[in-house]
């Protein structure tokens, strides 16, 4: 986090942990110079943020805190409870509340509350309802770092939007906050289905989803699950408590301890004790308007769902796109476990991967090669069954390692009784004076698959195996988390990582090795871990380094797993081990120095073709108006992904068919196509999940509607759009004309495909009126971007506008940069020359410009000036 007015720059800094008082956990001040309790109200008790850190790391504290008081200008919000842990999803009020004040936000120690800084004084009144509180003096907060997702970086000065806070949370008119015990919400008029279906359909659909159906995965017990379904069912219906029992008596979850009354009304009360919003849709403009803006300006718990859009579809795992001899164990295994398709196949695809290892790589072109290295995460609930299904996809390799163990026992065995006749060879040489015999060398464990291991480990097992490993990590938060865990955060794991990704030269220093490094010219992992959706933020790690990127990520919609009789079957299993020991037992050629020299495939001709035709779309898609921009890093990775698999699928087609020439065919690129297809979707649902979309990139896909609806091309005035996109219900359209007009051409800045340009449009001849008009148009990526692609240009003199800037002749290549900041009054030359030499358009006079140039009104606001 960072701010003007920096908290680690003051003493106000505990450590603490949590203790047990009166039956329940509290979290417990200490001093981090003298080891004693803390106190809020006694400055030195306190110390300085480094001092509190590194003694919360010696003593073994559970973290630390800072302590608000009225001499600072910062002011914390704690939002308690509002975080699934399980999904990381914020529930709507707390989401709110958090975008109303765009100030820095973390996620509590226990990960289900939210902590909000800003920096604001707060008004006279309470300062705590329900899960909500708010204090800027006498109380501190915990500090964990662990930023929620899309958050803003810095502390801001948020006194107006935290004085509307208090007042609406506060206010000690009736009515301004609407009581859940004893006061009605308002009549939304829902019918059961209708509430059914809404919820289903919000934000938190899927959680809602799962307890509806009686999944209560991921809860502590089934009466924290019963209570999250009655919270969720409170915010529909209103502080109904029939209604809510009656609903929940149809859900997966009833069973005879919900008959109980006792249980059942206290399940309930506990449900809406402190619930303060409830769904209300919009009445008398008051509510959102079509597009999902509200109307009021100001800050006010939301009465309606979150406005964070659901996630995007996750589509069907393409079984077919699989190589033959893995079909049908994913189905059958699918059927056993009761588990998606994929959490079955993308691990399966790491370990076919890894077989292959250095032996091959794909060639595209001169200098563009390929190897069969994976990094693939499946996102996915505890209770989904990702272990026992990677059990299933990791049993070949796990077995050759198995084999490889054995093989190494026997080989230490058999050194170890050569050791010990040198030993008596040594000592006859010594007494005969002959020179001692050579030292015979010990042997090493041939290794396939590695799990928990640092780095400078895994660098040694490279070095002794060329083709290269698998490496299986069960939960992937674990596995961030542990880099340079013994450097003190100041280590290089995560580089290293980004090369083993890449195939580039690993150097890494062991003490062990006397000054000696280890080198891996040609380092190659295939990487597989399961991921909870709660902890994707921890994969990225804060970092940038586009590491998250290089994962190919499946994020399957949750389902219910049911006991089935269905079993795999020994011939299935066989089918997919025999490929997998046909790959593995590929010829490893290596060169001079004893580095892989690995066996170069090339594609076919239509194969080619094919895979030209994969990347230039993927190009194509970046380009387009609406592509997210944080999912630029990760389009760029799937051009080579998309040869990795190319690749991986080819050789199994070979390994299967006994083909002899190998070479990437065009079925192979089709299958690979269409793997792709499917890890660009799970992409958007990850980095979905991860943060809130961007609103430009929303905005610019609903002008990319409405252009391809249009022709790819249209002209009005901003009022004109607004209403256009309005109608069309565009998602992140602003309240007023004058803002969407900015933002359009903030939009045509930045996208190379999108033209917009503002001017001026003549209403009626001569000396008619001209009124400001928007000329928006798509053109093709590979062209330069051309202002004139819009139209041809000349300069009028929109007298009624009142505009007396000085602009010149404009002319030139009929047209000025439309995006010059409205206000600019630089001299843009005299250019009309430039415009009768390229030639004007017929329905503007070639002496337009002169004239005006001549009479000295000129216009120089930034603005495009055109007529028809």
């Amino acid at each position: 986090m960072s701010t003007g007015t920096s908290l680690r720059e003051l003493r106000q800094w505990v450590c603490w942990r949590a203790e047990e008082r009166g039956g329940k956990l509290t979290k417990v001040p200490y001093s981090p110079a003298s080891g004693l309790r803390a106190r809020c109200d006694d400055p030195t008790s306190w110390g300085a943020f480094a001092e509190a850190r590194e003694t919360a790391r010696e003593r073994g504290y559970e973290g630390i805190g800072f302590v608000f008081t009225a001499a600072d200008p910062f002011c914390g919000v704690d939002l308690d409870g509002c975080v699934d842990p399980e999904t990381g999803e914020v529930e709507p009020w707390a989401m709110e509340i958090v975008r109303k004040l765009d100030s820095y936000t973390e996620l509590s120690p226990s990960g289900t509350g939210l902590h909000i800084i800003v920096k604001a004084k707060l008004p006279e009144g309470g300062n705590r309802r329900g899960r909500f509180e708010m204090y800027d003096r006498g109380r501190f907060f915990t500090v964990t770092g662990r930023r929620l997702p899309g958050a803003s970086h810095r502390i801001e000065d948020r006194q107006e939007r935290i004085a509307a806070l208090h007042a609406c949370l506060f206010s000690r008119h009736e009515g301004a906050f609407p009581s859940a015990n004893g006061a009605a919400a308002p009549d939304n008029n829902l019918d059961d289905a209708e509430v059914l279906h809404r919820a289903i359909s919000a934000a938190n659909g899927e959680r809602f989803s799962r307890l509806w159906v009686g999944d209560s995965s991921g809860y502590p017990s089934d009466s924290e699950a019963d209570l999250a379904l009655c919270s969720m069912l409170a915010f529909w219906v209103g502080p109904d408590e029939d209604r809510i029992a009656s609903l929940f008596s149809r859900s997966g979850l009833a069973r005879e301890k919900w008959d109980r009354k006792d249980y059942r009304r206290r399940t309930i009360s506990r449900a809406l004790d402190g619930m303060t919003d409830f769904y209300t849709p919009g009445q008398n403009g008051a509510g959102p308007s079509r597009n999902g803006h509200h109307r009021s300006s100001g800050i006010s718990i939301p009465n309606g769902p979150s406005p964070l859009p659901s996630l995007p579809e996750a589509p069907a795992f393409p079984v077919e796109a699989m190589p033959s001899s893995c079909r049908p164990l994913i189905e059958e295994a699918t059927d056993a476990l009761g588990c998606a398709p994929e959490l079955v196949a993308l691990p399966m695809l790491a370990v076919l991967s890894s077989a292959v290892g250095t032996s091959c790589v794909v060639e595209i072109k001169g200098g563009w090669r390929e190897w069969a290295s994976l990094f693939v995460a499946v996102v996915a609930s505890p209770g989904a069954m990702k272990t026992p299904a990677a059990k299933v996809a990791k049993k070949p390799a796990f077995e050759r390692q198995r084999a490889l163990s054995r093989a190494y026992a026997e080989e230490k065995e058999d050194w170890s009784r050569e050791l010990r006749e040198w030993e008596v060879e040594k000592r006859d040489a010594a007494k005969s004076g002959e020179p001692a015999p050579e030292m015979p060398e010990a042997p090493s464990m041939g290794r396939c698959v590695a799990s928990d291991t640092t780095v400078e480990a895994l660098v040694g097992i490279l070095e002794d195996n060329p083709r290269g490993l698998l490496v299986h990590r069960d939960e992937l938060a674990g596995w961030v988390r542990s880099m340079d865990q013994y450097k003190g955060g100041k280590g290089s794991d995560r580089q290293h990582w980004l090369s083993f990704w890449s195939g580039d030269e690993v150097v890494v220093d062991r003490k062990s090795r006397m000054g000696e490094p280890i080198i891996v010219a040609r380092p190659f992992v295939s990487l597989f871990g399961g991921i909870q959706p709660a902890m994707l933020g921890e994969l990225g790690g804060g970092a940038e380094d586009g590491l998250m990127d290089r994962f190919l990520f499946a994020y399957p919609a949750p389902r219910r797993i049911r006991f089935t009789e269905e079993e795999v079957s020994a011939e299935a299993e066989e089918r997919y081990a025999a490929l997998y020991d046909n790959l593995a037992n590929l010829k490893l050629a290596t060169d001079e120095h004893g580095d892989p020299n690995p066996k170069p495939l090339k594609l076919t001709p239509e194969a080619r073709r094919l895979f030209a035709q994969a990347v230039d779309a993927l190009g194509a898609e970046v380009l387009d108006p609406g592509f997210p921009r944080r999912l630029e890093g990760v389009w760029a990775k799937l051009r080579g992904y998309l040869a990795r698999l190319s690749l991986v699928l080819a050789v199994c087609r070979c390994a299967e068919t006994g083909v002899r020439e190998e070479r990437v065919e065009a079925e192979d690129v089709e299958a690979a196509v269409r793997l792709l297809g499917y890890f660009k979707a799970h992409a958007r649902r990850v980095y979905a999940e991860l943060s809130a979309p961007d609103s430009l990139d929303l905005l610019a896909g609903g002008l990319r509607d409405l252009l391809e609806e249009s022709g790819g091309k249209w002209e009005g005035s901003a009022t004109d759009l607004h209403r256009a996109l309005d109608e069309r219900e565009a998602a992140s359209l602003p309240g007023r004309p004058e803002e969407l007009s900015k933002l359009v051409l903030r939009i045509g800045e930045r996208s190379p495909v999108l033209e917009a340009v503002q001017g001026w449009r003549k209403t009626g001849g001569r000396e008619g009126k001209s009124r400001r008009v928007l000329k928006l148009a798509l053109v093709e990526p590979a062209q330069e971007p051309a202002k004139n692609a819009v139209d041809p240009v000349v300069a009028v003199d929109p007298v009624s506008e009142g505009d007396n800037g000085t602009n010149g002749n404009n002319g030139k290549n009929n047209t000025v940069d439309p995006r010059e900041p409205e206000g600019d009054n630089s001299d843009n030359g005299n250019n009309g020359a430039n415009a009768r030499a390229e030639g004007s358009p017929a329905s503007a006079p070639a002496d337009a410009t002169d004239a005006r140039s001549a009479d000295g009104d000129h216009h120089d606001d930034g603005r495009e000036r055109f007529t028809l």
